[in-house]
């Protein structure tokens, strides 16, 4: 009678489990959580974030202030995300494929480590954040060039040695807060998603809310948000072909960072209060192929060279035999890999 007993209660327990399991990973749920989680952060918890920094603003010049004001708040966020995924235990796999390799004995191995190693540990660290950044710098120099070709922009530069110190903050501080968007959406929603979904609807809904997160910026434009979708959708094209989400960081680190403290330019309708080269206002002009009041992600170049990125993963994809991953979940696609 007992062991029935017993035998019951572990039976409810594991029930109880594959419940929550099932609702945790429901994709209205996921984005819910996803959408209602980062508004807040990025809107209520701000203000306290303001009021600690306001009284250091007499001590500290406009420059680092701004750096500090606009970029390094979402800190709050990626704090916080790491408590929603790290204190249930089935999402701690999402920070552990971030770790570089770790020799384990098979009884040391946990389900978690594995799932950390199918989703990238082993592609995962500085080689992958290093090509990002190229890849990020290359593609947002060359959609100026466009629009300096096309004499759009007119630049003159204005900096000096002394300012030195002020960009290797700024580009630590545009490393944090563009890395806190892809834990957020190539991260948390990607994987949350993935469980439930096949990856081609889990990269659509990606692009689709990265889309959305954008959408109250200064300057916006149906064409802007339409590239920063099929910016979305390439981000997460390339997170899952490299299984590496270090490569997206560096590249949107690298965008954001070349686009806004480079060159001086708005950065998704953000104009930064410090960079190397600066906009003759005067010059600026809004057409297909610039943005005046938006930046590169308002005009035709931006979306050609996500679409090219998109296309390229995708031949490659094909030529690997690997296309037939996008209509899987997360379960068929471990399945297959074994």
């Amino acid at each position: 009678m007992e062991k029935k007993e017993q035998l019951n209660d572990k039976e409810k327990k594991q029930r109880r489990k594959e419940r929550l399991a099932r609702w945790r990973s429901n994709p209205a749920w996921v984005i819910f959580v996803f959408v209602g989680v980062y508004i807040f952060l990025t809107s209520f918890l701000y203000l306290p974030w303001w009021f600690m920094l306001n009284p250091a603003l007499p001590y500290l010049s406009d420059e680092v202030y701004y750096v500090l004001d606009f970029y390094t708040c979402v800190i709050v966020d990626v704090f916080s995300l790491f408590l929603l995924t790290w204190l249930i235990r089935p999402n701690r796999y999402i920070w552990k494929s971030f770790l570089l390799p770790k020799k384990r004995s098979a009884a040391e191995t946990t389900e978690d480590d594995l799932l950390a190693d199918f989703y990238g540990r082993r592609r995962n660290g500085l080689k992958m954040l290093g090509w990002g950044f190229l890849l990020g710098f290359l593609q947002n120099f060359f959609c100026i060039i466009c629009a300096l070709i096309h004499g759009d922009i007119q630049l003159y530069f204005e900096s000096g040695a002394g300012q030195i110190p002020l960009f290797l903050f700024a580009f630590l501080s545009v490393f944090i807060q563009s890395s806190s968007e892809e834990l957020w959406c190539r991260g948390f929603l990607y994987e949350r998603l993935h469980e439930r979904c096949p990856l081609w609807v889990v990269i659509f809904v990606n692009g689709a809310l990265f889309g959305c997160l954008h959408i109250f910026n200064d300057g916006v434009t149906v064409l802007s948000i339409v590239e920063i979708t099929v910016c979305g959708i390439a981000f997460s094209l390339l997170r899952w072909y490299t299984g590496s989400i270090w490569i997206v960081m560096g590249l949107h680190t690298a965008w954001n960072f070349t686009q806004a403290f480079l060159f001086g330019l708005p950065n998704s309708g953000l104009v930064s209060a410090v960079s190397l080269f600066h906009l003759e206002s005067s010059t600026g002009i809004s057409n297909l192929i610039y943005d005046y009041d938006f930046g590169v992600e308002g005009a035709l170049p931006a979306l050609v060279v996500d679409l090219l990125m998109a296309v390229i993963i995708l031949v490659l994809a094909t030529k690997s035999g690997r296309l037939k991953e996008l209509k899987m979940n997360r379960a068929a696609t471990l399945r297959l890999s074994h």
